[in-house]
């Protein structure tokens, strides 16, 4: 039984508000009273989606930003972290985000949980500027970019295909800090770092 994955292939073929909490419940093979068990509503399925893709970003950034790293070394290690989990998830994260027709205070909360993301990643740019790893950029831009790339890496990723996910992450995380590493600068230093 996996609510949250039933639950994400009826939203994405009816919507959240056109699919029932009779029809999650049926979809993971349970009654509607048992899955009021688990979740009191449909709203608290969407909060258990956004919390599982949200909370162990924010969780590995805290863990990188203890660790003496280099800011190249702490991008790649976040980057292909958030590629593989993302595309790990049983849901389409990014379908989501476009697609959450909730608007509560609790939905807004999430929203703004999710802006810290962003905020890690321009403090690593800036960081990264300042010691010389990292070529000048506009650090929000770059920032918005390397989110979206690393979201919507979820929309061709083969979630069957555990290897291709890891394999995948590793691409889209070198190829991402290829483009703001400086020169002098090495990807096979990034990584021989990010391994120890």
């Amino acid at each position: 039984m996996d609510i949250i994955a039933a639950a994400a292939r009826l939203f994405r073929a009816k919507g959240i508000a056109g699919a029932s909490v009779r029809e999650i419940a049926a979809e993971a093979g349970l009654r509607k009273a048992s899955l009021y068990y688990y979740f009191p509503s449909k709203e608290e399925i969407v909060y258990a989606m956004i919390e599982g893709v949200l909370t162990p970003a924010l969780d590995m950034q805290r863990k990188l930003a203890r660790m003496a790293l280099s800011e190249a070394a702490r991008l790649y290690l976040y980057l292909r972290f958030d590629v593989e989990m993302l595309c790990a998830a049983p849901y389409d994260c990014t379908w989501l985000l476009s697609h959450g027709d909730l608007s509560d205070a609790r939905l807004a909360a999430h929203w703004k949980e999710r802006e810290k993301l962003l905020v890690w990643l321009r403090a690593r740019l800036r960081e990264g500027q300042a010691k010389g790893e990292f070529v000048a950029c506009d650090v929000a831009t770059v920032a918005k970019a390397m989110l979206a790339a690393t979201e919507y890496s979820v929309t061709w990723a083969e979630r069957e295909n555990r290897n291709g996910m890891r394999k995948n992450a590793e691409e889209v995380a070198l190829l991402l800090v290829r483009g703001v590493l400086a020169e002098g600068r090495s990807l096979e230093e990034v990584k021989a770092e990010a391994s120890r």
